[in-house]
């Protein structure tokens, strides 16, 4: 019987190792789902949901770790999936960076009891000005209680620079 896994796996990069992985995954009769990859500072990390036969696993875990010794790998079970009530929205959220901020964030969405579906962000150092600017893309699963306009307020109340918008 197929299983649902999110895999993780992360180390230094190498040339074409997303290729390998897939080409493995395929070998042992896995597919991926969907797939997020990051790469920074010479490292990487990519998270993949894959189905693939329970008893075939073990078998790709173990390819997985002969072809890379030097990876790291986690497999987590994904539960059943109920239908959710939720929509997918977009926002640029852009201010003047500070400490707590990505807390802060996380905080105001967990309050209205919005999910954060991935954010992805970058700190800008201004010259001249002795500053830096957030600037962030955020995913969010926002209940159908609550209004778009009411998450964007939300996150504008974190502070008078704050401009969010939808993208």
């Amino acid at each position: 019987m197929k299983k649902t896994f999110v895999t993780t796996v992360s180390g230094v990069t190498e040339p074409g190792i997303i290729k390998s992985l897939a080409e493995i995954t395929r070998k042992h009769g896995g597919e991926w789902l969907m797939s997020k990859v990051i790469k920074l500072g010479g490292h990487f990390t990519a998270l993949f949901e894959m189905t693939i036969e329970a008893e075939s696993l073990p078998l790709l875990e173990s390819d997985f770790e002969a072809h890379f010794p030097a990876m790291y790998f986690s497999y987590d079970l994904v539960a059943q999936r109920t239908p959710s009530a939720y929509q997918e929205v977009k926002l640029q959220f852009d201010c003047n960076d500070r400490p707590g901020l990505t807390r802060d964030i996380d905080n105001a969405m967990a309050d209205l009891e919005v999910e954060l579906e991935s954010l992805d962000s970058h700190r800008v150092a201004v010259i001249g000005m002795g500053t830096a600017v957030f600037s962030s893309t955020l995913t969010l699963a926002i209940p159908e209680s609550i209004t778009n306009q009411r998450v964007i307020e939300s996150l504008e109340g974190l502070g008078e620079d704050v401009r969010v918008s939808q993208i």
